[in-house]
């Protein structure tokens, strides 16, 4: 998903009065990284430093889904859960499952493979995969961002 975290980096950092290096040591990502997701040369924008520049310029998660994904919605398909014979409609009473890898996936768009790498093996998220999994699961924007990085970063 394409997304404009150049513009909001350049246009906070210009609000703040501030020098890539400022943002660099709050934020925690080095000097070069700033540098490149400045100059638009990160075509992959992880949910991680997305949170961290979020969190360093003291901004929302949603103020600057806004700005970096402009004009982007996100918009969850419905899902429809598969159907069931009918031994399966009797233990359909019987399952607590909501929020299930197959339900995000089908809401999202966000194939079952790629979840199955995210929940079970070392997949990094990117920040609009992390968007629309808070949005399929009714959270807030930046709720899962917090709960998930907020815990280990000291601002």
């Amino acid at each position: 998903m394409n997304h404009n975290i150049d513009k909001y980096i350049s246009d906070k950092i210009s609000e703040l009065k501030w020098q890539d290096k400022q943002l660099s040591e709050i934020s925690g990502l080095s000097k070069g990284q700033v540098s490149k997701l400045k100059n638009g040369s990160v075509s992959k924008l992880s949910a991680q430093t997305f949170y961290l520049i979020v969190k360093a310029f003291n901004d929302s998660i949603d103020n600057a889904t806004r700005i970096v994904f402009l004009n982007q919605k996100f918009d969850l398909n419905k899902w429809i859960p598969k159907e069931r014979n009918e031994f399966g409609k009797i233990m359909s009473k019987y399952e607590n499952i909501t929020n299930s890898l197959e339900e995000i996936s089908a809401k999202t768009g966000i194939n079952e493979i790629r979840l199955s790498e995210l929940y079970y093996r070392k997949g990094a998220l990117d920040a609009y995969e992390l968007l629309f999994i808070e949005k399929a699961i009714g959270k807030k924007p930046g709720e899962l961002f917090e709960e998930f990085y907020g815990k280990n970063i000291l601002f």
